[in-house]
């Protein structure tokens, strides 16, 4: 994360535009969000090369896993062990030479937020204590650690935010993540990129839109027939680019929170045969589509709710629900699977 990335800033008309989809915090770094994650982390004794490594191709990126929230990585930004790990051994200070051993500042283009700058005297006195603190060690300069709480994914009992809170952004974990910017910025001035627009007032496909959450080209897109013809920057876990603005969302019989709490329904899971079978009856009877992850053939977001605005999408079967109520493919879903 390197102050150059101002030269970066995406307006929409006259106000500059907030980008929170998850793919912007799929972070294009070094270190893949996707990489394999290997039983133990012990490569991470040698991350102040890494990027000196990947350069001369002696590793792979697939080779790093993410440590963060890794019960077993502790050496990834600590001098010692899992036991004795704790702020007063840090391999670096100011912490943001850790956070770049992995992001490297050399694609600066993939944060969305300056560091190493110095806020204005009425920006500093509206934050909260916590990031006054976390600006005062680093001679009041913006770092990782001001809107990142670090030590949140090294507490046990914090793990559950895991979920919720993958990035471990400051303020309450149910609050929008937009909601932290504004602690400095003004939100009258700001308007939040909406995915979901994707088509302008002539008509037009937006293509950029299609770039949020796709990898395939608009023409690739065209000729889909099929959600397991398509390439996301999700990866395997779909449902990951809906979290990025909708955390936390509450759903007909029961909240849908992302903590995984054992009570309450998890319909993010690989439905049953006798489950499948329903929906694949629902969707000839009702010539309506139900889309599953291509890879892992779970329920994800897009099952229920289509995504695309009224007029993306020609096959009238997947077309069904678009701009309709909660963009649900039907207002009678539940019912489809859930039925007396």
């Amino acid at each position: 994360m390197n102050a150059k990335i101002q030269r970066h800033s995406i307006y929409s008309g006259s106000l500059p535009v907030l980008l929170f989809p998850a793919v912007l915090f799929c972070n294009l770094s070094t270190v893949s969000p996707l990489a394999a994650d290997p039983a133990n982390f012990s490569n991470f004794n040698n991350v102040e090369s890494f990027n000196e490594l990947l350069r001369t191709k002696k590793i792979r990126i697939e080779d790093i896993a993410s440590p963060h929230w890794k019960k077993n990585a502790c050496i990834a930004c600590h001098k010692t062990d899992n036991r004795k790990a704790s702020a007063s051994n840090l391999r670096h200070k100011p912490v943001n030479k850790i956070c770049n051993n992995c992001h490297s500042d050399e694609y600066d283009h993939s944060y969305i937020h300056p560091w190493n700058i110095q806020p204005d005297k009425k920006m500093i006195a509206g934050m909260p204590a916590e990031m006054k603190a976390s600006l005062k060690k680093n001679h009041n300069r913006i770092n990782c650690d001001t809107c990142h709480e670090l030590v949140l994914q090294c507490l046990p009992d914090k793990s559950r935010q895991r979920l919720s809170n993958p990035q471990f952004l400051r303020l309450e974990p149910h609050r929008a993540r937009s909601d932290l910017c504004f602690v400095c910025h003004d939100r009258n001035a700001y308007q939040k990129l909406n995915p979901h627009e994707q088509i302008d007032h002539k008509g037009r496909i937006k293509k950029e839109k299609c770039r949020i959450c796709h990898i395939d080209s608009v023409k690739t897109l065209r000729q889909a027939s099929n959600i397991n013809q398509l390439k996301f920057y999700a990866g395997k876990n779909l449902a990951s680019m809906c979290w990025g603005c909708h955390p936390w969302t509450p759903h007909p019989g029961g909240q849908f929170s992302f903590y995984r709490k054992k009570s309450g329904p998890d319909h993010m899971v690989k439905p049953s045969k006798d489950i499948k079978k329903t929906l694949n009856d629902m969707m000839h009877k009702n010539k309506i589509d139900f889309p599953l992850e291509p890879t892992t053939g779970k329920i994800f977001c897009a099952t229920c709710h289509n995504v695309h605005q009224k007029g993306i999408i020609k096959n009238s079967a997947k077309a069904k629900g678009a701009d309709s109520k909660n963009k649900l493919r039907s207002q009678k879903i539940c019912q489809y699977c859930h039925y007396k």
